[in-house]
């Protein structure tokens, strides 16, 4: 054996055809004739067929709601394979030589339990098999949604339309459901003189006459032809009555209720599109909720739903809602690739075998050291090599399939797959085209052979510039044959984003003879060369090697063309500075104050600020030797003029210029500014590679700073001092830091941020411990307070000067130098001053002299602080006597325990006292003011001095109690009578005796009130004596009494009323019931009459005034009202018992010997009397006269009347008149 060819297995011929990729387009006899043929089933195929054609077994017999298969896999990893071989596998039209498909491909699987369960699927439910290449799809001329795609395809394989024009094709839908559709034929054969078959398939023709014909066979739809044209077709609203329909059309036309859809590249198709993702996701829901199984879709993508596979990087968020939609997975892994590459193509022959392994143990150590790959992201690039792997292979390594693999789906993923070769068949190209199979035993592929097959794919999208970089590297160096390799090699591997290509990789790959030895620093020579060659553009960036682009090349003059200026320049050097003196310099004086120095960068004359500055600055400049002795000159002089007395000089001299550095930073950042949204990763790279080259002479930058800053010297007030990067800080900034701040010491403590509350806290400051007195100004002993404190004094002096200060002002002049106190002590000191009656402070107008409550709020925060404004106190202090009566006052009239005469305690405790007794004064003065008491204006009095004390925070207690007379003698006054009303309800008895007083004048004007109302105007007289004293407190017993008597006035005047008022409504009773007609009534009508003379009495609820007044009221109303009311219903009562009609005669009130009978019914009539001997008169005119109600309620009365008119009929003439009276 010499050449690789002679390995190979004699019956596998490497020169055979040998397909491109599997489409769904190659269906002839002879493509699949051929293509099954060849068709490898690895284990893991072995499993997928059986898992999916199970599950369809289960879906078809059982109803189940699972439709969908996702097979994914690599570009031309057989994805498309699986799919085609297993749908139309249930087509049993497809025969090859005289075998079914199915057949064949069972054959191929070789498992009679996957074998049996295909059989009795297709024996059971025989599906219809719709395959559909995605790839290859449009329409009209558009993506189109992956519905209509389905919809109209199948309609086309039913026959019933050819076109392919979405609005013809749903327009002949429409006519095939209508019952029109021979119609419209016969219509165009008559008009148009040609049959629709012959034009379907043209749709420029097709949507001519369907426009011009609609109107006719449709008019419904369609009024006019330009309604047709105008009509911008969508998917159909109603996607599961379209499918539906669909459904039914495929059982009419093929006699088969089972459907199989598979759908070639669905993920490349519907890529991100979320609204064709959404349209597939809608579809895969209607055919699982209205089909249960009958339905069902196989797909392919080159992108996996499961988001942990590695190949899950390919797709958009987008596509992972479709995993629910398709829960059978099937996943083409790398490795079933390679086993079928083995079987179709590398197979070796058993000599072969055995001397391939034998190669491999002779070489192993070599081999593996040599080819080993390092720093990979992905563990595919690192599997292990075995034996096996190597002689199965041979002459692939398992990598070279890897790579293959991941540079097909590269190129897949920017052309969409057209144009590409599968593996098997780049593979076949490398061996036979490229004659590698004619090479000696030993030689081994590598990606040199990769980039001959591969570069008519790469010239087409957008790598084509790095072919022409190549290229042009290739033919340089053409001479070269490991040149000539290693620019190819770059070249395609840097294709793959997650390959990195570094020096030692790109050697690996290189490695291409087992056991030979492998020269690197050849390889590094070569490399070095083509870089520096000019006009070609190989470059190392970020560590790994590739072609750059004609992009890059422009960038990189574009760059070289950057003339850096002085301020961007400057600005490279201050941010440097700020990484280098992060945080701002400071240190520690006086063992308790941090003072931080700001830092300023003076770089050609123009300063730049590196951390603002408070109080110290330190000016920073980098001279170099020449011009060292004249700046250190010009700053031993401008350091001594008055602005710069806070100022830091510090020269430093630098061994190395900066300025080239500089330049070379502000190129490689401006060129990565203007080109940062680039989205070309060749432009990225190059930019990243410039970010790289910034940060390595910043590195360099600061190195050359630090040199300057250990030979360096400090500059103060005209003294130099040799200092270095450490000193320059220790010890000279912190001498100057103590010089700048030399007052610091007088309040050196930092005081907590709560001192002023606490102060307050502390009402005997001799019991205040030391952390709160850490200047030692109060003095414990007496607990007096040092006015002559120096910090005190200090403080005053500054008010004095301005006469009124704000604590904003004076925080801001001593928390600087010379002072450089703490915000907190500041605050902490102004209390001590206010509450020794240095200062007062004013609060939102208000003046305060007491260190009590509105004075601690306003002093407790730095920001409340700053509002108040500060003068000093030049009020005269109280004398210890006048402190004593107010203490006494405080003491006696309100029942203070003992105080302290001191301004500070008596504040305290009236404001306590004023603040309880203020509320309670006022509840007196409304009444005072109602009853027109001669003591209201003294408890006015009282209230306003009160409110003085809390308005002042009791700041004017001391003065009001201890020198005011009439303060005292109100607040005397005021707790008399708070005391009196407490105990003796003085109030409650005025406000009595007025009450009574004014509403007994609202009495009626009875005889039986004349004795009362005599009375309460004698204790009226009285009691309007009493109110003119202004002392009522001294008459309370008085008024007492005054009260107690007009009750017993009272009571009496209830008793005798109620007395008399009885005696009279009893008379009333009497006297109706003696009328005549009470005598007439009814025992009902008596009941009532009772019952209202029984109300007839008065009752006394209580003794009071009201109760008088009710009983008054009620009087009255019995005797102008209720006696009337009663008097009058018995005579209404007595009227109703009279009779329904009366008749009686006109002539003397009877009859010629007789008499007036009342009649029964309630009828008067009038009869003869006996007579002895009648009487002979002359006859004369006789009138009878009707009287009877107005109002008749009963039937009997009624009827009463109408027999008497009718006893009238006979008698009634001219003579004999009817007259009619109707009673009220």
């Amino acid at each position: 054996m010499i050449k690789i060819q002679d390995l190979f297995d004699p019956l596998k011929k490497l020169n055979r055809t040998i397909e491109s990729v599997v489409t769904f387009g190659a269906n002839t006899v002879n493509d699949l004739s051929t293509e099954i043929s060849e068709y490898v089933v690895t284990d893991k195929l072995h499993r997928n067929y059986e898992d999916v054609i199970q599950d369809l077994q289960t879906a078809f017999d059982e109803s189940s709601k699972e439709v969908g298969i996702w097979v994914s896999g690599f570009y031309g990893s057989g994805k498309s394979s699986f799919a085609k071989y297993l749908g139309l596998s249930f087509d049993k039209s497809i025969m090859i030589d005289g075998v079914s498909f199915g057949d064949k491909l069972m054959s191929r699987i070789q498992d009679t339990a996957i074998s049996a369960m295909h059989k009795t699927i297709i024996a059971r439910h025989n599906p219809q098999v719709v395959m559909l290449d995605l790839s290859t799809q449009s329409v009209a001329g558009k993506i189109a949604n992956v519905s209509d795609i389905v919809y109209y395809e199948t309609l086309k394989l039913l026959g019933i339309t050819k076109s392919t024009d979405q609005k013809v094709m749903c327009f002949i839908d429409i006519l095939h459901s209508e019952g029109k559709y021979e119609e419209f034929c016969q219509l165009v054969e008559t008009e148009k003189h040609k049959t629709w078959e012959s034009v379907e398939s043209n749709d420029l023709a097709a949507n001519l006459i369907a426009a011009s014909l609609a109107p006719r066979v449709l008019p419904a739809y369609f009024p006019d032809s330009a309604s047709f044209k105008e009509i911008n077709l969508t998917s159909a609203q109603n996607e599961k009555e379209r499918f539906t329909r669909l459904y039914k059309l495929v059982k009419e036309k093929t006699g088969k209720d089972k459907i199989i859809f598979v759908l070639d590249e669905v993920g490349q198709y519907v890529a991100s599109n979320i609204d064709l993702i959404l349209n597939v996701q809608g579809m895969m829901q209607i055919f699982k909720d209205e089909f249960r199984g009958d339905v069902w879709v196989i797909a392919t993508a080159q992108q996996t739903l499961t988001e942990d596979n590695r190949q899950a990087q390919l797709n958009s968020n987008e596509l992972f809602r479709l995993n629910d939609r398709f829960p059978i997975k099937v996943d083409i892994e790398a490795n079933d690739i390679k086993e079928i590459i083995t079987k179709r193509l590398l197979g070796k022959s058993q000599e072969g075998q055995t001397h391939l392994k034998h190669l491999f143990a002779n070489n192993e150590g070599v081999l593996k050291n040599n080819i080993h790959l390092t720093l990979q992201e992905r563990s595919i690039y690192n599997q292990v090599l075995t034996d096996e792997s190597f002689a199965n292979l041979y002459p692939f390594l398992p990598v070279h399939i890897d790579i293959l693999l991941s540079l097909l789906q590269k190129l897949a993923s920017r052309t969409g797959g057209v144009g590409l070769r599968s593996v098997i068949r780049l593979i076949r190209d490398i061996l036979v085209d490229n004659h590698l199979a004619d090479a000696t035993i030993g030689q081994m592929a590598g990606p040199e052979h990769f980039y001959d097959v591969l570069r008519t794919d790469m010239e087409k999208n957008s790598s084509k510039e790095i072919v022409i970089a190549a290229d042009k590297a290739i033919q340089m160096f053409n001479g070269n044959i490991l040149s000539v390799r290693i620019c190819k090699t770059i070249a395609v591997m840097q294709l793959l984003d997650d390959f990195n290509l570094s020096f030692d990789n790109l050697c690996a790959l290189l490695y291409n003879t087992v056991g030979a030895s492998f020269d690197k620093t050849k390889v590094r020579t070569i490399l070095d060369e083509i870089m520096q060659s000019d006009g070609l553009t190989l470059q190392e960036i970020d560590g790994k090697y590739q072609f750059m682009t004609n992009a890059i090349l422009g960038i990189r003059e574009e760059r070289n063309k950057i003339i850096p200026r002085d301020s961007e320049k400057a600005e490279v050097l201050q941010k440097q500075l700020q990484d280098m003196l992060s945080p701002a310099p400071s240190v520690n004086v006086y063992s308790s104050k941090t003072i931080t120095a700001g830092v300023e960068l003076t770089e050609r004359n123009r300063p730049y600020t590196i951390h603002a500055a408070s109080s110290l600055k330190i000016n920073v400049r980098f001279v170099d030797g020449a011009s060292f002795n004249e700046t250190h000159q010009f700053l031993l002089t401008d350091s001594t003029r008055q602005e710069n007395a806070r100022t830091l000089f510090w020269l430093c001299t630098m061994n190395k210029d900066k300025e080239a550095i500089l330049q070379e930073i502000v190129r490689s950042q401006n060129i990565k500014n203007r080109h940062q949204n680039e989205t070309n990763k060749e432009i990225q790279a190059y930019l990243r590679a410039q970010t790289d080259n910034a940060e390595e002479k910043k590195r360099q930058l600061a190195q050359i700073l630090r040199e300057a800053m250990g030979n360096s010297e400090i500059i103060f007030r005209g003294t130099p001092q040799q200092v270095d990067e450490t000193t320059y800080k220790t010890v000279a900034l912190k001498q100057i830091a103590e010089k700048v701040f030399e007052k610091y010491p007088l309040a050196s403590a930092n005081m907590k941020s709560n001192c002023v509350l606490q102060l307050a806290s502390y009402q005997d400051v001799r019991t205040i411990p030391d952390a709160l007195n850490p200047l030692k100004i109060i003095k414990k002993a007496d607990g007096s307070i040092d006015a002559t404190n120096q910090a005190i004094a200090e403080i005053k002096d500054f008010i004095a000067f301005r006469n009124e200060a704000t604590g904003q002002e004076v925080i801001a002049h001593f928390e600087h130098d010379p002072y450089g106190w703490s915000k907190d002590t500041i605050r902490y000191v102004v209390a001590l001053m206010l509450k020794a009656n240095v200062i007062q402070i004013r609060v939102a107008g208000k003046d305060i002299t007491v260190f009590g409550e509105t004075a601690v709020s306003a002093m407790d925060t730095t920001n409340s602080f700053n509002k108040i404004n500060i003068s000093l106190n030049t009020d005269g202090a109280l004398s210890p006597q006048e402190l004593l009566k107010a203490a006494q006052c405080l003491a006696s009239l309100f029942n203070s325990s003992r105080i302290a005469p001191v301004k500070d305690a008596i504040a305290k405790e009236a404001l306590a006292k004023m603040k309880y007794y203020q509320p309670r004064i006022n509840n007196l003065i409304q009444p005072f003011e109602q009853l027109n008491l001669a003591g209201t204006q003294t408890l006015r009095t009282a209230s306003n001095y009160a409110q003085r004390i809390i308005d002042s925070e009791g700041g004017e207690a001391a003065y009001l109690l201890g020198k005011d007379v009439d303060c005292e003698k109100s607040f005397r006054y005021a707790m008399d009578i708070m005391k009196c009303n407490q105990q003796a309800s003085l109030l409650d008895h005025l406000k009595h005796i007025n009450y009574l007083s004014k509403e007994s004048t609202n009495l009626p004007q009875l005889v039986q009130l004349e004795a009362f109302r005599k009375q309460v105007n004698d204790v009226n007289q009285l009691y309007n004596d009493y109110i003119q004293t202004h002392d009522l407190h001294t008459i309370v017993s008085d008024i007492t009494d005054l009260r107690n008597q007009l009750d017993g006035y009272l009571n009496q005047a209830c008793v005798s009323f109620q007395t008399d008022g009885n005696a009279q409504l009893t008379t009333c009773r009497e006297e109706i019931m003696q009328m005549n007609e009470y005598s007439e009534l009814k025992d009902n009508q008596k009941s009532q009459v009772d019952t209202l003379l029984g109300n007839l009495i008065l009752d006394c609820r209580s003794n009071t005034l009201e109760g008088l007044r009710e009983m008054v009221n009620s009087f009255v109303s019995m005797k102008m009202n209720n006696v009337d009311s009663i008097r009058n219903k018995v005579k209404s009562f007595a009227k109703q018992n009279a009779p329904a009609v009366v008749v009686t005669p006109q002539n003397g009130g009877q009859l010629q010997g007789g008499s007036k009978i009342p009649e029964e019914g309630g009828v008067s009539t009038t009869t003869p009397t006996t007579s002895t001997a009648p009487t002979v008169q002359e006859s004369k005119p006789q009138t009878s006269r009707l009287s009877f109600k107005k109002r008749i309620t009963t039937k009997a009365d009624l009827q009463s009347i109408i027999n008497e008119l009718t006893k009238l009929l006979d008698t009634i003439d001219e003579d004999s008149p009817v007259e009619f009276n109707i009673n009220d």
